[in-house]
């Protein structure tokens, strides 16, 4: 079976799926659970090695508890995933509230774009429903799959309330097209993620060296983008808050090695209280950092 018949296949049992009472959605979460955990577990190592040494002061029961919540959270999120492509405008306002859009959209009222840094921490998925909260043109980056087929399905999954998603290395370009029409934006992005290339930009994130891309602090400063950061907190489940705070309201006054560093002290803030909820199973710190780059501060 090719690879293209393969991916049609599995889109039609997803798009079968995203019609799926939540009931059967977090049934079925339930089962995964037990699959990805045990028979046989998914990126187990990974998740393991990288709570070890995210929490060097943990005991192993510590460890192993944080990890059997990731794995209950990991379901339900790619089970949530799934099932957004069937959402309505009001499930997701039952499930995803926002706690202050208010703050955001008085930024567009002075005619400001904003640059906003979220993380791969509890739902960022149906993070791009707030976009029907806001005045902004809002512009989502993302990096593309590697199968363009089902990038393509996600990508309309994502878009469906008025977010336009942007490739990352297209960005600049699309910030230079808004400004000049005097069209405020409010850029949407998730930069914990290890780079696809190599940048010089190396720093402590949850007690490992890991690189950072310095694309965001570039994008703010450039364009003198106020930087907030989006918290998406677990209420229940299924059910989300996200709240906006300003980190820097003028990044022209900032170094960019300032703007990332405050990024990741507010999500290391946030991770070290609630664990369970951050994506454990991204090899996040596969690269080591070269002897001839330092380390910020």
């Amino acid at each position: 079976m090719n690879s293209g018949f393969s991916t049609k296949i599995g889109i039609f049992f997803l798009k079968v799926m995203a019609r799926f009472p939540f009931w059967l959605i977090y049934l079925l979460s339930g089962g995964l659970y037990w699959i990805a955990y045990y028979f046989p577990s998914y990126r187990r190592k990974v998740v393991r090695r990288n709570l070890k040494n995210a929490f060097p002061e943990k005991t192993v029961f510590e460890i192993k508890s944080i990890e059997k919540k990731f794995y209950r959270h990991f379901c339900d999120l790619t089970l949530e995933t799934i099932k957004m492509r069937g959402m309505k405008p009001a499930d997701f306002e039952k499930r995803m509230k926002v706690a202050n859009a208010d703050l955001i959209n008085s930024y567009f009222e002075k005619g400001r774009s904003v640059t906003v840094l979220t993380m791969h921490y509890n739902n960022w998925e149906w993070g791009t429903y707030i976009s029907v909260h806001l005045k902004h043109k809002s512009l989502a980056v993302y990096k593309p799959l590697n199968n363009a087929r089902f990038d393509r399905f996600m990508n309309q999954t994502r878009s469906r309330f008025d977010a336009e998603l942007i490739k990352d290395n297209h960005i600049l370009r699309h910030l230079i097209r808004f400004e000049k029409l005097n069209v405020p934006v409010f850029v949407w992005l998730a930069g914990d993620q290890t780079p696809v290339a190599a940048h010089d930009f190396w720093f402590r994130f949850l007690n490992q060296e890991a690189m950072f891309y310095p694309g965001p602090a570039y994008i703010s400063k450039k364009f003198n983008q106020p930087v907030f950061f989006q918290k998406i907190e677990k209420t229940g489940k299924g059910k989300y808050l996200t709240t906006f705070e300003l980190l820097c309201e003028n990044p022209t006054e900032k170094s960019e090695t300032e703007i990332i560093k405050m990024y990741i002290d507010k999500m290391e803030e946030i991770i070290n209280k609630k664990p369970e909820f951050y994506l454990w199973s991204h090899n996040r710190w596969k690269r080591k950092r070269p002897a001839d780059l330092p380390l910020q501060n």
